[in-house]
């Protein structure tokens, strides 16, 4: 009798496992499918430089999933043309399950007590690996460094875009830079007699610490 009840048994659990497995290959049944990242394209140039009580215009960004458009979100900051600094407009684009990608557009307002000032040529930080960095001008008040930290070796994975607006103010907006993002804070510049003379910024980025970095013209 006791075997017979464990035979019974066993068979039970054996109807039990099957019809259970039957129900998740149903429910898991045509649930593969390819999901399209949205693909964010900026109108106009992605670095823009305005003069103060200048204009500008949103030229704004399309994104598509697949071969369908979609909707942008736009945020970030909202332009002041009459308030020199360095602005950043956001898009962010979303697809059906739920993967977001986002792109950025900056605009440097430009006062008019920095304007024909040139701070390109080469500066050598004062601590540190004392490395180089080559500051080339873009156009008026626009700039980039191959150099941000003056590690020892600069190049693409270093090389920041900025802006002199105001002052002794450098604009350094958050960016992506070889996959990394990078940003700089309490960034100044010095001329004298309207030569520039050094430049200093701290570095935001998780393997740069905080240190303020002063880099003096070669």
């Amino acid at each position: 009798m006791k075997n017979y009840l464990s035979n019974i048994l066993m068979i039970f659990s054996l109807i039990l496992v099957s019809l259970s497995s039957c129900e998740l290959e149903d429910t898991t049944a045509d649930v593969s499918r390819i999901t399209y990242y949205p693909i964010l394209t900026l109108k106009g140039a992605q670095w823009n430089t305005i003069d103060q009580g200048g204009s500008f215009t949103d030229p704004g960004a399309t994104a598509k999933e697949g071969d369908t458009e979609i909707n942008v979100k736009v945020g970030g900051d909202v332009v002041d043309p009459n308030k020199p600094g360095v602005y950043t407009i956001t898009y962010t684009a979303l697809n059906k399950d739920g993967y977001s990608a986002t792109e950025y557009r900056y605009v440097g307002v430009i006062a008019p007590n920095v304007k024909g000032l040139d701070m390109s040529g080469s500066y050598k930080r004062n601590a540190g690996a004392l490395g180089v960095s080559t500051v080339a001008k873009i156009s008026d008040n626009f700039y980039k460094s191959d150099n941000v930290g003056g590690v020892a070796s600069p190049g693409p994975a270093t090389t920041v875009y900025f802006y002199h607006y105001d002052g002794d103010k450098l604009g350094v907006p958050e960016q992506i830079v070889a996959g990394a993002t990078f940003s700089c804070i309490n960034s100044t510049v010095q001329f004298e007699s309207g030569v520039s003379k050094s430049y200093k910024w701290v570095v935001i980025n998780s393997g740069y610490g905080t240190a303020l970095r002063t880099f003096i013209k070669q």
